[in-house]
């Protein structure tokens, strides 16, 4: 793909952000409304934006105890992922992110399978297995 303003090809990328959990507990919209606005400044497309859990973490960051995280895939010119990272670093509600690069077929390959998972799980939660006595 190529943005039409720049004229730069943009990339998929998945990230994995790790946001003040405390905040969130507090005022999820907010906190949601902040991660996006710290990509889409920069120019990024959010494909998928999933919250997972929050989760102890194994040694304080910035004082923070706990975490909530997040997954996402998002589309973005390569110029824009250091600029993405130095505005998670200004910002209050990032606490960690990382960001790696993930080719368009991986992407499409990792939702086909995210299908297949939430079919069975349906099919699963349809049949439950009965008891044996």
């Amino acid at each position: 793909m190529t943005d039409q303003k720049s004229g730069l090809k943009t990339r998929t990328y998945e990230a994995t952000i790790l946001v003040k959990a405390a905040a969130a507990r507090a005022d999820y919209d907010g906190v949601l409304a902040a991660v996006r606005q710290t990509y889409e400044t920069e120019g990024a497309s959010f494909i998928e934006l999933e919250k997972w859990e929050e989760r102890q973490l194994a040694y304080p960051i910035a004082g923070e105890t706990s975490a909530l995280y997040f997954n996402a895939y998002f589309s973005a010119e390569p110029t824009a992922i250091d600029k993405i990272e130095r505005r998670a670093q200004l910002g209050e509600t990032i606490l960690r992110q990382l960001i790696v690069a993930r080719p368009g077929k991986e992407l499409e390959l990792i939702k086909a399978q995210r299908a297949k998972q939430a079919e069975a799980a349906a099919a699963a939660a349809a049949n439950p297995p009965v008891p044996e006595y």
